[in-house]
């Protein structure tokens, strides 16, 4: 086969439509996705031929990485330029070609793959699989930004990170290897946010189809919310998976942030705040507005009215009446 045997997103959906939705595992790095990946397979699902040490689909990945690097945050132009959807179609093919060695394809049986970074390319991935099922997996963003994964240092993870790769510096700092090592939980607390946010906005659109899990319900009441996810994800043996992967599961990373400096924590949070409301992993706002009189709710209120011209207006309305 080459390219030529698939110039076209559909036939790849074809070539495959014989086959159950895959059920796709998405998260930020760090997140806890390696115990969810063993509860899926131990429950059935098969979840790739090549997988490293954190489970990750390899073969998924390299496919993702050139959508995200070529096409990503735009995808108007696959499906509506010829040659460069052909070239993500192929080469897609290709990917799960390699990512489904071993497995029966003549059965019913679940599949599917865990890649973090697969948020990024659900565009493209729910028109090739219209049944695909996506668990997003998501932890506390204080926790996650205190463990270090992969600074902004190339094309591909600077669209991770900031959804472009033409952004150089980022609130006044190098994206650069060392710049990453030395303020981290700054860089990893952006990539959080971007991470999640991504996830749950396309994931959402698909409905009944997505599922949101939270690492820390995992770890505090694992046998619930692992049944939770293998039924949402068509296990064929939920009791056995939860039996075997129950004793692997503690809470000790739970609430890590805590034992980092406060210091760091308030610069997480602030840079994070949005998303660990949205996400409830704050309940309420914790800043509060700047002490000073410029940045009072009386100076706004004076400045506004000023700008709209309502103070002039008054003072004429009160000239005119004397």
């Amino acid at each position: 086969m080459n390219a030529l045997d698939f110039p076209t997103l559909d036939a790849v959906r074809d070539a495959y439509a014989g086959l159950a939705g895959p059920v796709i595992v998405v998260n930020k790095s760090h997140s806890g996705s390696r115990l969810l990946a063993r509860l899926l397979a131990d429950g059935g699902i098969f979840l790739g031929a090549r997988r490293n040490e954190s489970e990750d689909a390899l073969d998924i990945l390299e496919w993702v990485e050139f959508v995200v690097r070529t096409h990503y945050p735009d995808f108007a132009r696959v499906g509506r330029d010829k040659s460069a959807t052909a070239e993500v179609a192929w080469r897609a093919h290709a990917g799960f070609e390699r990512h489904l060695r071993g497995f029966d394809r003549a059965s019913s049986s679940p599949w599917g793959w865990k890649l973090c970074e697969s948020a990024y390319a659900l565009p493209v991935l729910t028109r090739l699989f219209p049944r695909a099922r996506v668990i997003h997996l998501v932890r506390d963003g204080r926790d996650v930004a205190f463990c270090d994964h992969h600074g902004p240092t190339d094309a591909f993870w600077r669209k991770i990170y900031f959804d472009t790769d033409r952004i150089a510096t980022w609130r006044g700092l190098r994206l650069t290897g060392p710049a990453y090592r030395r303020r981290s939980h700054r860089y990893n607390a952006a990539h959080w946010c971007n991470a999640v946010r991504v996830a749950r906005a396309c994931g959402s659109m698909l409905g009944d189809r997505y599922l949101e899990v939270r690492y820390e319900d995992l770890c505090g009441d694992f046998a619930v919310s692992a049944e939770r996810v293998l039924r949402f994800a068509g296990a064929p043996d939920v009791g056995g998976a939860i039996a075997r992967v129950a004793p692997l599961v503690h809470g000790d990373s739970v609430g890590r942030h805590r034992r980092e400096p406060a210091r760091a924590v308030r610069e997480v949070v602030a840079i994070a705040k949005a998303e660990l409301l949205a996400f409830g992993y704050l309940e309420r706002d914790p800043e509060r507005p700047r002490r000073s009189p410029w940045h009072s709710a009386f100076a706004d209120d004076l400045v506004d009215r000023l700008r709209r011209g309502d103070l002039i207006a008054s003072w004429r309305r009160r000239a005119l009446r004397r």
